[in-house]
């Protein structure tokens, strides 16, 4: 079962000027290691040395105890693979032409692949859902059916330690998903040891062993997902202030999303409308010209603003002049729960029924449940908040559909108010509003491109 280690690692392109810096980091047969940090932090200098392609200036790569700057080029070829961030063909080669150039390592000077490399070929594409592309044209291919075809031109490599640079970088959510599961898997089941640099410490939440944190070409820290990715080092490694989404399992406190914090205003290329609390009650403004737009087509809104602008009152408005008009509101608002002139927790209300329960509550370090850096969920509450978004999503006739809020356990992680999404989705209303924070407008866009997105202020 296949080592590889790396101690005291720099190297440098320039002389004198180390972009990576007394490095050292290991991965074992079965075992996925991730290595994070911003641009130029190292991750992909420091790829290169451990496969063998960059031949560090201090320091030692072992593959089982074997220098990998020793061993000739074929043999460590059959046992260590190497899968690029981009790759750009220079022929139009068929797309199971380039997945069996991964058998290269394996064949004799001049010697044509067989049909064993053939069928392990297209093993590698099956795993990565691309048979029915076997006969296409690599130049052809998108951006990230390329990267597909790179990752299982690779697997069909069958070495040892796969290193991946960036393996998700041109793919959609759904194929980044796809194609680190796949790599996981083969890690458990046959034993490989990857290594994988990437800008997504999401991806390593998922799918990490351990995890190596880069800043400036030396390590920040070392580790498991744990005692790794949390809000103090990861905003250190990435040079800005980042939430940690945590929940309690077994006993323990993990991380659950990770994602920029305290980002209070909607990215200058994002296209928005800005709306005061007062216009809600004026005629001829954008509540008018949206329900009117509704009335022929379900309507999208996506809700945010800085913090403290007020969205959840705006929303609340907005649903209070809709019943005043005579249409039927459904969805959840989340009201905050104000003593001593301090926001101390968050109700959930039903919108059609006006029932209302406890959602969250200021949070201790040792408290379970979910929870972010303040917040402490009601798990029960996130049930009956579902419940109550699953009948709104369902119901007929609705006229006005709120969702406040969607935050990063939705769009990063696929739980809270997941029956929210579905219920936006589903667009059984004239008109839905859905309160996004801006840190993830982008994300609630890409879901919801055709909608609007609003910018409460003061």
């Amino acid at each position: 079962m296949a080592r590889l280690t790396a101690s005291g690692i720099e190297f440098a392109y320039v002389a004198g000027k180390p972009v990576v810096q007394d490095v050292s980091v290991a991965v074992d047969a079965g075992e996925v290691v991730f290595l994070l940090g911003h641009n130029g932090s190292g991750k992909s200098s420091l790829l290169g040395c451990l496969a063998g392609v960059h031949r560090p200036s201090s320091g030692q790569v072992l593959l089982d105890g074997e220098d990998v700057h020793a061993m000739s080029a074929p043999a460590r070829a059959r046992r260590l693979g190497m899968i690029p961030q981009l790759h750009v063909a220079a022929f139009a080669y068929d797309v199971l032409e380039v997945v069996l150039m991964g058998r290269a390592p394996h064949l004799g000077t001049f010697e044509a692949p067989g049909p064993e490399d053939e069928a392990i070929a297209l093993d590698a594409l099956a795993l990565v859902g691309l048979t029915d592309f076997r006969n296409r044209r690599y130049t052809e291919l998108s951006g990230g059916e390329r990267q597909l075809v790179m990752v299982a031109r690779g697997l069909a490599q069958r070495c040892d330690v796969l290193l991946m640079d960036e393996p998700d970088a041109h793919l959609d959510p759904r194929n980044q998903f796809r194609v680190l599961e796949v790599v996981s898997d083969l890690a458990r089941q046959r034993g490989l040891a990857v290594v994988i640099a990437s800008h997504a410490p999401n991806s390593a939440l998922m799918f990490a062993d351990r995890v190596l944190l880069l800043r400036h070409g030396r390590t920040l820290a070392m580790g498991g997902v744990n005692q790794t990715l949390d809000e103090e080092r990861l905003t250190a490694a990435y040079g800005m202030p980042t939430e940690v989404v945590t929940k309690v399992v077994a006993g323990r406190r993990v991380p659950r999303a990770i994602l920029p914090r305290r980002i209070d205003r909607v990215a200058d290329e994002v296209d928005t409308i800005a709306v005061h609390r007062a216009d809600v009650e004026r005629p001829g403004t954008l509540l008018d010209r949206v329900f009117a737009a509704g009335a022929r087509r379900p309507q999208r809104l996506i809700v945010t603003g800085a913090r403290g602008t007020g969205k959840s009152l705006w929303c609340a408005a907005v649903a209070e002049t809709a019943r005043a008009r005579g249409l039927r509101v459904a969805g959840v608002s989340s009201p905050a729960v104000i003593e001593g002139g301090r926001k101390t927790a968050i109700d959930l209300v039903d919108l059609g029924t006006g029932q209302r329960r406890r959602l969250a509550e200021v949070r201790r370090a040792d408290e379970p449940g979910t929870a972010t850096q303040r917040w402490r969920f009601a798990e029960n509450a996130l049930a009956w908040g579902n419940e109550v978004l699953r009948a709104a999503a369902e119901a007929p006739g609705v006229d006005l559909l709120l969702v406040d809020e969607l935050g990063p356990l939705e769009f990063v992680r696929g739980e809270g108010f997941t029956e929210g999404l579905a219920a936006v989705d589903a667009r059984h209303y004239a008109v839905a509003l859905a309160v996004v924070r801006p840190a993830l407008v982008d994300e609630a866009l890409r879901r919801w491109p055709d909608a609007v997105v609003v910018d409460v202020e003061d």
